[in-house]
């Protein structure tokens, strides 16, 4: 846990009111380093209802107790899915789902939800509790909602206000304003550096913030789309432009007929041909640094790589601008799926690098010797 002591909201369910009051009452404060602020709920319907109207950090929940009926059985499992699958379609929000015997057959645990056995105690359920605040999830979707609301907030006030009576006609479409000011959110918190106490772009990234996966298009492919071959060990970027890809309204096909795509090289075997130079690590790195910018610094001719850093199963590429292909929007539906898609503004760095490598125009070098009266001699700065 990092950032120190911070309060969670948990909402506490649980439909049976004596075992509720026991619970409040027995229940720690403080879990895993992080003050808890307990809100009680005796009813399953209620409960779902409160998960749409406010913001929960973690939902402790009673899901289903073995009473000796087997019908009832039945229907205490059903409803333990429903509540789980209410609060999923609700909003993203971690559960401890609690029993006084075995879990459901029906009940799956997973990263996000966890099952306590509540026979022995509290004991379980404050021990799944720490194992979920402690993926930091509670903390930085926390975090991220109150960014958001900041970010949107400050827009609303410090530009909008300010500019309203310039702009109120052409944002009289709330569509248009809904989108502007999700637009500019999203930029905001998806740009700025939030360690930083003032407002300051992300300088350096992780290999995962290069994708956008899944892709937010669907079937649609864009530019910087990676596409993974469904039988093999074969990736392919494409390099066609948006504009080529998009389908016009009234039409069921894009006006490209084909998709220009670069393939790829395992990122281990080009720098085994090319490796980093230096004696010592630090001069190592610096130059592997060199090798996995984009383009990379490495190859012949020079700019002839881009680096795609592993990502899921997809392990550290080099996409060769060498090695180009077309594909029919046919062969792409049946032999190859749509995998991430680069996030801008990387997708729009890859196809500058490309247009820049296939633009190249050799020059006839000229006679530096013919030029030395242009070299700058001695202190006063004067041509020689």
């Amino acid at each position: 846990m990092t950032g120190g002591s911070q309060n969670l909201s948990v909402l506490l369910v649980e439909d049976d009111k004596e075992n509720l009051d026991l619970l409040m009452e027995s229940l720690p404060e403080t879990v895993s380093g992080h003050n808890i602020e307990w809100e009680p709920c005796s009813d399953f319907e209620e409960a779902v209802r409160l998960v749409g109207l406010r913001r929960y950090d973690l939902i402790v929940t009673d899901i289903y107790r073995d009473r000796g009926d087997q019908e009832k059985e039945i229907a205490e499992d059903e409803k333990a899915l429903d509540i789980l699958k209410s609060i999923r379609n609700t909003r993203f929000c971690p559960v401890v789902a609690f029993t006084d015997g075995s879990a459901p057959k029906s009940f799956k645990e997973g990263p996000f939800v966890k099952f306590a056995d509540k026979s022995t105690g509290n004991e379980d359920i404050v021990g799944k509790m720490e194992e979920l605040i402690d993926t930091r999830i509670p903390e930085i979707a926390r975090k991220l909602h109150d960014e958001l609301d900041r970010a949107a907030g400050s827009y609303l006030w410090e530009f909008l206000e300010g500019h309203w009576d310039d702009l109120k006609d052409d944002l009289s479409a709330s569509d248009v304003l809904e989108r502007l000011v999700r637009r500019r959110a999203s930029i905001q918190i998806g740009r700025l550096d939030p360690d930083k106490p003032l407002p300051t772009e992300v300088e350096d990234v992780a290999g995962m913030e290069f994708y956008i996966y899944p892709p937010v298009s669907g079937e649609e492919i864009r530019l910087g789309q990676i596409l993974q071959h469904k039988n093999e060990e074969d990736y392919r970027v494409v390099l066609t432009p948006h504009c080529h890809l998009t389908v016009q309204p009234g039409q069921n096909r894009p006006r490209a007929e084909y998709v220009l795509v670069a393939g790829t090289v395992p990122a281990r075997d080009i720098l085994e041909r090319y490796p980093p130079e230096g004696r010592t690590n630090d001069r190592k790195l610096r130059n592997l640094a060199r090798k996995t910018q984009s383009p990379a610094d490495l190859g012949q001719p020079n700019g002839r790589y881009w680096f795609l850093p592993n990502f899921l199963n997809m392990p550290d590429l080099y996409c060769d601008f060498l090695q180009i292909e077309s594909l029919s929007f046919d062969t792409i539906d049946s032999e190859y799926e749509r995998f991430a898609v680069l996030d801008t503004p990387f997708a729009e760095a890859l196809q500058s690098c490309f247009t820049r490598f296939y633009s190249a125009v050799g020059l006839p070098g000229l006679q530096i010797d013919k030029f030395q009266h242009l070299i700058l001699n001695g202190d006063d700065g004067k041509n020689n």
